[in-house]
């Protein structure tokens, strides 16, 4: 039976809410992609793949049937009304209780702690209410901006798969940098939790 997730997540400066199959997200996502390209292209290389906004409309009808069956949620995340980027949880696995999250922020949103906030708010709700034991981030060991996000939130660096994919941006192959962390290790104080609603 699936999950049924929650359509917001409420913390103190963002809210996180739920992507629908929609042209009108479509078109918000679409153009905030395509107003950040340079941006984006060297860590996603979905990226290239989103040329028009149709190709983000069957994104989000794809990842919308993984929504269903329980193993994805994605949210967009919101200051002030302001859509800034996405942040999703997916390959959520009930029987062993795992899953990866992976986000991106427009560029004029990075650096304000948005995505430390964000993914405190996914433990939370899947640490705590939800039951998970494990959350993986991976990233190219280049993008040292995830990676600094990864260990402020207290993930562990269990080691790296080396030369694991090509980039066709860098013309080389990426070695991907493995985080976790366990639900023995999630503490609910931290700043970005202290005034988190669910809703």
């Amino acid at each position: 039976m699936a999950q049924k997730f929650k359509e917001k997540l409420i913390g103190e400066r963002i809210i996180l809410r739920k992507t629908k199959p929609t042209i009108e997200m479509a078109r918000l996502i679409f153009h905030t992609i395509d107003a950040n390209r340079e941006h984006l292209r060297p860590w996603l290389p979905w990226e290239k793949l989103t040329k028009q906004v149709e190709d983000t409309l069957k994104y989000l009808f794809d990842k919308e049937k993984e929504t269903e069956k329980g193993t994805k949620v994605e949210y967009g995340i919101y200051v002030n009304a302001e859509y800034l980027g996405n942040i999703g949880i997916f390959n959520i696995d009930l029987q062993n209780k795992t899953a990866e999250i992976g986000y991106w922020l427009s560029l004029k949103s990075t650096g304000k702690g948005y995505i430390t906030e964000a993914i405190g708010l996914i433990e939370k709700e899947f640490f705590q209410n939800r039951g998970l034991n494990r959350i993986q981030i991976k990233c190219d060991e280049r993008n040292t901006a995830s990676v600094h996000v990864a260990q402020r939130c207290g993930y562990v660096l269990e080691g790296k798969h080396r030369e694991d994919s090509y980039s066709d941006h860098f013309k080389d192959f990426r070695t991907t940098l493995i985080f976790s962390k366990l639900r023995s290790e999630y503490r609910p104080g931290s700043r970005a939790q202290k005034r988190t609603l669910l809703v």
